[in-house]
């Protein structure tokens, strides 16, 4: 489901209240995370919704742009929360690492026909 979707289903609801609790108490981890690159900016913005209060103050944050696109699981009986990457954000993923496997290959083939020229 995606991350904005849930956010949409349990706003004003004891759910809402529920998250923000969670999200409360990895409020120190999310600040270490802050620094990482490439996630960066969506733990910064979990740790807005967390801050913030309200899924409607944090819909009208600039944070909330990051989130998009995100799936999530969230079973918050067992305190589970966690994001991941949506579908269009896996198609670019893989795009990306078809073009690095590729650049490899052709790597590999070139110093494959240097080799038997030396020869």
């Amino acid at each position: 489901m995606l991350f904005t979707e849930y956010l949409d289903s349990v706003e004003n609801t004891d759910d809402e209240a529920r998250l923000l609790e969670e999200i409360a108490k990895f409020k120190d981890d999310l600040a270490q995370a802050v620094s990482v690159p490439l996630v960066g900016k969506i733990v910064r913005a979990i740790a807005a919704l967390g801050e913030l209060g309200s899924i409607e103050a944090f819909k009208q944050s600039e944070h909330y742009h990051y989130i998009e696109g995100w799936d999530a699981s969230i079973d918050l009986d067992k305190g589970m929360f966690s994001l991941y990457p949506g579908a269009e954000q896996r198609k670019t993923i893989l795009k990306i690492l078809a073009f690095i496997g590729a650049g490899i290959f052709f790597l590999w083939l070139f110093c494959k026909c240097k080799r038997r020229k030396k020869a």
